[in-house]
């Protein structure tokens, strides 16, 4: 025979009051964190909600919870709370990053595949051809430099990150294309695979100083064995880098949202080496080599703003070396840009060095890259 439950108020005394109290407190503080959160909203804001038609359709009513919610106070604390728990639980990167072993993390992008790959590649191809005729034309020598994927070169880490096995020989067969149109090409992987450390910062999804000196130095030679640098031994000036170990978050860090999660709730910060490399100036005391013109000018992406890259090839050449480099100018950005631009028409540079990160090669094609192909289609720069 079940018990019924009864409720004696002498007995509970003081007690009572608790969830009636607490839910009181609650209800208060909601109001309270509400209207505080409110005030931060603007008063152009209020007016634009106040029609009554806009009330009566709903408008006024979605605008009010958007702007609850853009304004809450406590909304980034909550966040990071659940980037936090996301990362702890779930190994939870967010959708442009995968996470390999210890802490490892790969760009997605370099593992996506995309409808119409190999055509986009192949145009491309085409368009640094065009390139290279059209500059030697004006007695400008070109280069490419393809950077391998931080998935092709630091593979040990992936530890179950998936690269697809068609992408084994992507980079090899674009190269291998440019080299049978007489295009100077240099592919960085055998540079970078040379090299018994590790290459890539474990957190970023650009190569680090190891790797941007052994890339660098690659070109370096490359540009000498075509009489195209004049320094024999290659060697840094001494004392010209110093180097002292620091934190650095990388860029894969911060996209995946982790910045503001609490230290010991989140990966540990990379500690890495960060030099500091002395310019390389030409006897003129400038950028300039005989006659006024630039001797080497390099266009590219990220990777030639990253590692101390360009600072290092310029140590290694002896020579300054223009960084016309571009963040986010993904394959056509920072060439289209300086090739058509007063400076270079003025003043062309006698050698250009043209870095392509492998994952850029077979991306869809932006409406200003068509453009510059159909001008590169009509030999024009």
């Amino acid at each position: 025979m079940s018990e019924s439950f009864s409720f004696d108020a002498k007995i509970a005394g003081p007690w009572r009051y608790v969830p009636a109290v607490s839910f009181a407190a609650i209800m208060l503080t909601g109001l309270v964190v509400s209207v505080s959160s409110l005030m931060n909203v603007s008063q152009k804001t209020w007016q634009e909600m106040a029609p009554v038609q806009r009330i009566v359709q709903g408008e006024s009513t979605r605008r009010f919870t958007t702007q609850l919610n853009e304004h809450f106070l406590w909304s980034k604390p909550f966040a990071k709370i659940q980037r936090a728990v996301d990362w702890n639980i779930a190994r939870d990167t967010g959708a442009a990053v995968s996470v390999g072993c210890t802490d490892w993390f790969f760009l997605n992008d370099e593992l996506n595949t995309f409808d119409g790959g190999a055509q986009n590649a192949n145009a491309r191809a085409y368009m640094v051809q065009q390139v290279a005729h059209l500059l030697k034309q004006r007695g400008v020598s070109l280069m490419v430099a393809v950077v391998p994927d931080k998935t092709r070169i630091e593979q040990e880490h992936l530890c179950g990150v998936h690269r697809p096995a068609a992408f084994a020989q992507r980079a090899e067969m674009w190269i291998n294309s440019l080299r049978k149109n007489q295009v100077e090409v240099i592919d960085l992987r055998e540079a970078l695979e040379s090299v018994k450390a590790e290459r890539y910062y474990r957190t970023d999804s650009h190569w680090n100083e190891t790797g941007a000196d052994a890339a660098a130095l690659a070109i370096a030679r490359r540009l000498q064995d075509l009489q195209l640098a004049d320094k024999t031994d290659l060697k840094p000036a001494p004392g010209a880098i110093k180097t002292v170990t620091e934190e650095r978050p990388g860029d894969l860090f911060r996209v995946s949202n982790l910045e503001g999660v609490p230290l010991w709730l989140r990966p540990p910060v990379e500690k890495v080496a960060n030099s500091t490399v002395a310019p390389v100036v030409n006897k003129s005391d400038d950028l300039f080599g005989d006659g006024g013109l630039p001797s080497i000018a390099l266009v590219g992406t990220s990777f030639s703003l990253r590692g101390n890259f360009v600072p290092f090839m310029s140590q290694h050449l002896g020579v300054p070396v223009a960084n016309l480099a571009k963040d986010g100018g993904d394959f056509d950005g920072a060439a289209m840009t300086y090739l058509q631009s007063k400076a270079f028409q003025q003043e062309p540079p006698k050698v250009v060095i043209w870095e392509v990160p492998e994952r850029m090669l077979q991306k869809p094609f932006k409406e200003s890259e068509r453009q510059w192909l159909e001008k590169l289609k009509q030999g024009q720069l």
